[in-house]
Order: C-alpha cells, then structure tokens, then sequence
C-alpha cells in the first residue's frame, strides 16, 4: 500500500475563506492524498483545506528495498 500527496498553496474562494473565516487575501493549502492498495489501484481520494498561517505540515518518509513488481 502506499500513498501520495501534493500540497499547494492558493487564494480561497469566497465560500472557502467564509467556512474557514479567513481574512481577505489569507492564502491557504489545499492537501490532495491518494491512497493505493497492494495491486497499485486507488482506493482512496482526499482533499484537505487549511490556512496556510496556521499549519504545520511534518512528515516521516520510511525508506527501504524497492518492493518487487
């Protein structure tokens, strides 16, 4: 199983900045994560949305043998 993430950076929209009560002009980061299972399909889909001030993105990246396939 593995997963992916991209993380970018964007000026809300108005419903966006409204639901997270940002101020006008308050950049936030859009988290899209993918979830495969063993065979490599997709399993998962998620987007996530925060304010940029107000996160921490910290990950831990386990390296080891290439899996065969």
């Amino acid at each position: 199983m593995r997963v992916v993430e991209a993380v970018t950076s964007q000026i809300p929209r108005e419903e966006e900045r409204e639901r997270l009560r940002l101020g006008a002009g308050e950049p936030v980061l859009r988290l899209t994560r993918t979830t495969y299972d063993a065979g490599d399909r997709p399993i998962q889909a998620d987007v996530m949305l925060m304010p940029a001030g107000r996160q921490q993105l910290h990950y831990e990246i386990r390296l080891g043998p290439a899996q065969p396939g």
